[in-house]
């Protein structure tokens, strides 16, 4: 089990490290300066959006997830961050057809900033590891999309590091105060 543990944390460390710092930067300029943060994508990679949306409330932003009912309506100055392996995702891509309607910015993180989602993005993080279309083209020992979920997780968790530094200045105290208490 040890084995298998450090090679899955050895494959997120590759993935990490090949990810542009710069498209990092930029995604959290895009973050910073915008009205209100609106986050989706489908299945494991919707948790991890999730996630982020999570801590971006804790540092103090106005986000949201795309699907809940307590969401309001998209509109120009807002940013719409798409987690997507494939770029493809038909539901996805009819999110970001809307929100270019409402001339929001969309920011992509995914494996393939070519795809559909990606040719109309303002912006592309790029992650570059298996999703479940691409298993058997990398190497991994994780199923299906794993790898991209977990790098994505912690790009976006490193995200809110790096906000917090350069932005917010939020202090761990603050963060506290916005946690959940009803539990």
């Amino acid at each position: 089990m040890k084995e298998t543990i450090q090679t899955i944390a050895n494959e997120v460390k590759d993935v990490a490290g090949q990810v542009d710092p710069g498209q990092i930067r930029g995604l959290a300029q895009h973050v910073s300066k915008t009205g209100r943060i609106f986050i989706t994508g489908t299945g494991r990679s919707g948790l991890a959006g999730k996630m982020f949306a999570m801590r971006l409330m804790h540092i103090g932003y106005q986000a949201y997830v795309v699907g809940e009912t307590i969401t309001p309506s998209i509109e120009e100055n807002d940013l719409l961050v798409v987690i997507s392996g494939s770029g493809n995702t038909k539901t996805l891509s009819h999110y970001v057809s809307k929100a270019k309607e409402a001339e929001a910015t969309v920011a992509l993180v995914t494996t393939d900033p070519e795809s559909l989602i990606g040719q109309t993005a303002d912006l592309t993080v790029e992650v570059p590891a298996v999703t479940k279309k691409t298993t058997g083209q990398r190497n991994t020992i994780q199923p299906l999309g794993s790898q991209f979920d977990q790098s994505v997780h912690l790009l976006l968790d490193a995200l809110i590091v790096y906000l917090i530094n350069n932005y917010t200045g939020s202090e761990m105290s603050s963060l506290t105060k916005k946690h959940a208490n009803l539990e």
